[in-house]
């Protein structure tokens, strides 16, 4: 299902005029709601509902990149998918990233943060019907900007294709803040397909 998903927004985004192109540069204009984007360290609702309906899609990237590494998420965290996803490095117009994001929110609330039955640490998603197969969390560089993150590879539930690859960074004491990139051979600038979600 994913895959075809991805495989539907990579056709349209093909067609799609040069404008659709992402601007991270600092002054861009941002596309997207024309509302303030509040992180604020003290209030995790706030910080959550302004990532999912005030700040643009630049901003939520712009965000993820500036973003510490910090402490690694533990237990249980609610996932809140983002307005802003990329295909093969080109951001989709806002609209259509919340049209997409919204159809995925359906199939999922949460993350737990664990460990496998050997003691590494370990992350589940937490589908409507039911946990996935989980993949291990690790620590390293990011594929998008070689910065530190914290990883999760949920290949094996996908028959061992690397579809799905997580990155966090902690945005506040209380929420992080991600990616889901898909896999593949890194390229040089970063290419990533995927999108942005918050946990808190």
């Amino acid at each position: 299902m994913a895959g075809l998903l991805i495989g539907l927004i990579s056709a349209a985004v093909t067609s799609a005029p040069a404008s659709a192109a992402p601007s991270n540069m600092p002054g861009s204009t941002a596309t997207g709601p024309d509302r303030s984007c509040v992180v604020d360290p003290g209030d995790r609702r706030l910080t959550v509902d302004s990532l999912q309906h005030r700040c643009s899609s630049e901003q939520i990237l712009e965000l993820f990149e500036a973003a510490p590494v910090g402490s690694a998420p533990v237990g249980k965290k609610a996932i809140a998918l983002l307005p802003a996803f990329q295909v093969r490095g080109r951001l989709l117009p806002y609209d259509q990233a919340r049209t997409f994001t919204t159809l995925q929110n359906k199939l999922g609330d949460s993350l737990t943060f664990t460990t496998a039955p050997g003691g590494a640490p370990w992350v589940h998603k937490n589908y409507v019907w039911g946990a996935d197969a989980g993949g291990p969390l690790t620590s390293g560089g990011s594929r998008i900007d070689g910065k530190p993150v914290f990883t999760a590879d949920f290949s094996r539930d996908f028959g061992g294709v690397p579809i799905s690859i997580h990155e966090y960074r902690q945005l506040t004491p209380t929420v992080w803040i991600g990616r889901d990139i898909g896999g593949g051979r890194s390229t040089t600038p970063p290419q990533p397909t995927g999108g942005a979600f918050a946990l808190s």
